[in-house]
């Protein structure tokens, strides 16, 4: 089995072709992220079309993303209105960025398709100076189909990888510890999504909703920062 995707890979994905709008449990979870993120600078590793990156721009951040191919970068790059977002992180390497350069670096749903996640986790790691804020999916059962080109079983959607408590413990670079992790968006919440509409108290409601219902989560949050 291969240990990393090949640039022509990266190329033929193209641009993001959402199967949705961004919608109320999109702005929950950037909400949950963005209170993890500490003041400075903030990198978001994964762009997509950049909806959590213009949370910190509205707050005057200096801002970087990545994406993986050109026309994503092109494309979240002319959504921003600024060459912020570099082409970066194919098979967990941010090369483009020296050591200890951003202050929060977030990375939300992106390390699941990464094969090699813990040396991505340390690149991430590598580039922070003060936090990472990573997101994946919780629980998740990666199906897999049988590829008719390479006659071997892949996973559907590309996720390499389910997460669980306790995952990133086994993946810490050394220095680095977990200061928070979370589930979030359990299935009531979810369905609470659907019939409540969206508004400024709706965000909280769905905070509610998952602190008071049992089960587990959609997402798994995790926040690492240096040891003193």
């Amino acid at each position: 089995m291969t240990d990393r995707l090949s640039d022509n890979f990266f190329e033929v994905l193209g641009e993001p072709k959402p199967e949705r709008s961004f919608d109320l449990l999109d702005a929950y979870r950037f909400d949950l992220c963005y209170r993890q993120v500490g003041p400075g600078s903030v990198l978001d590793v994964g762009a997509y079309l950049g909806d959590f990156l213009k949370l910190a721009q509205k707050d005057k951040r200096e801002i970087f993303g990545t994406e993986v191919n050109q026309d994503r970068v092109n494309l979240v790059n002319s959504i921003l209105g600024s060459d912020v977002v570099r082409l970066n992180f194919r098979n967990g390497s941010l090369d483009q960025f020296e050591s200890n350069t951003i202050d929060t670096v977030v990375c939300m749903e992106t390390l699941e398709h990464v094969i090699d996640d813990r040396y991505a986790v340390s690149e991430l790691c590598r580039v922070a100076k003060k936090r990472v804020v990573i997101t994946v999916p919780f629980r998740e059962n990666i199906p897999k189909v049988l590829c008719m080109h390479c006659d071997s079983y892949t996973p559907h959607h590309g996720h390499q990888h389910s997460y669980h408590a306790g995952s990133f413990s086994k993946m810490l670079p050394e220095g680095w510890q977990i200061v928070k992790e979370q589930d979030f968006a359990k299935r009531a919440t979810r369905m609470v999504k659907k019939i409540i509409w969206k508004h400024p108290s709706s965000v909280s409601l769905l905070k509610i909703s998952d602190m008071v219902t049992p089960g587990y989560g959609q997402w798994l949050l995790v926040t690492l920062e240096p040891i003193d």
